[in-house]
């Protein structure tokens, strides 16, 4: 018998973090010095990471206190939520950060100078907005905390990747953003890691469900093949455990029913195949629709929107 290698075995947080793949990254080095604030507009679907290299950066969301990022710090921002960045709390707006003057060395990068300028800005960060191909990175952006914040000098591999994302994006060279977008991908892998080391009872809902050995099996069955006919005992089978300790554990952690979170994982994987120019009757059948009716009436309500609807603004943009 042959021994099984360590990516042999089902770790659903390993097969998660997997499909953290991102693409239309744009990253902006920033500095900023005197009495400044920046607006991060909302971008639905994306995420939102500052590398703070000098000084100290405070973001600020409405309705939060404001959040001091320290050199060294990596945050995140997931969901597209909207946010400030600022030198001080309560600092001068200065306007959106995609509409301010600011010097463009490539397509996807720019340098963004921000109040007086000085020989050496007091603040200056990397920061990058982000977006995902697989559907289901956004329940992992859903459940995650507002800010993330994580000390890369506590964890090893991101104290060697923040140096060379930076030089890579400050020196233009061939092949630049290529090695920046997956030095990105890495690095964000790595602080969602490093988040769970170091809050593990941070964790809810579906994040926390992959973590537990029974529930988890379960939902990465579920991420896997999501058009798959899945019933309430075909999933408690999958965590050994009997149907009704499953629904009620299932509730508990996830916060919904466990076929209620089928649902939504293969209306979130359809509006993916959509989002690419799938007709709307291959993704029907796809996901075990007999009818583009049936898949059409089920999708508005889980989404509010139309499959015709989605695939038409996918084609057009």
């Amino acid at each position: 018998m042959t021994t099984p290698m360590p990516w042999d075995r089902e770790d659903p947080l390993t097969e998660a973090l997997y499909q953290l793949r991102m693409r239309g990254a744009f990253y902006s080095w920033t500095e900023a010095s005197g009495d400044a604030s920046v607006e991060m507009p909302q971008f639905p679907h994306t995420l939102t990471f500052h590398i703070v290299a000098r000084g100290t950066a405070y973001l600020e969301i409405d309705g939060a206190e404001p959040h001091a990022v320290r050199a060294g710090t990596l945050a995140l921002v997931p969901r597209g939520i909207g946010h400030r960045i600022s030198t001080a709390p309560g600092a001068r707006l200065l306007g959106r950060a995609d509409l301010l003057p600011q010097v463009m060395l490539g397509d996807a990068f720019s340098v963004l100078r921000l109040g007086p300028q000085t020989v050496e800005a007091p603040l200056a960060m990397l920061c990058g907005v982000v977006v995902f191909d697989s559907p289901a990175v956004h329940d992992m952006l859903a459940v995650l905390p507002p800010i993330v914040q994580v000390d890369s000098s506590r964890h090893p591999v991101m104290s060697a990747l923040v140096p060379l994302l930076a030089g890579e994006l400050r020196v233009p060279r061939p092949g630049g953003e290529a090695i920046a977008t997956r030095l990105a991908d890495v690095l964000v892998v790595e602080t969602v890691r490093a988040w769970l080391a170091d809050e593990p009872d941070a964790a809810t809902g579906w994040l926390a469900a992959l973590r537990d050995p029974q529930l988890g099996a379960a939902i990465a069955a579920v991420h896997r093949d999501p058009g798959h006919a899945w019933s309430l005992s075909e999933l408690a089978r999958r965590a050994a455990m009997s149907r009704s300790a499953f629904a009620a554990r299932f509730g508990e952690v996830v916060g919904e029913p466990p076929m209620a979170y089928v649902t939504g994982a293969r209306m979130r994987a359809a509006r993916a195949m959509l989002a690419q120019g799938r007709s709307v009757a291959a993704v029907a059948a796809a996901h075990g629709y007999g009818s583009e009716a049936a898949f059409s009436r089920a999708f508005a309500r889980v989404t509010g929107e139309t499959p015709g609807r989605v695939r038409r603004s996918a084609v057009a943009a």
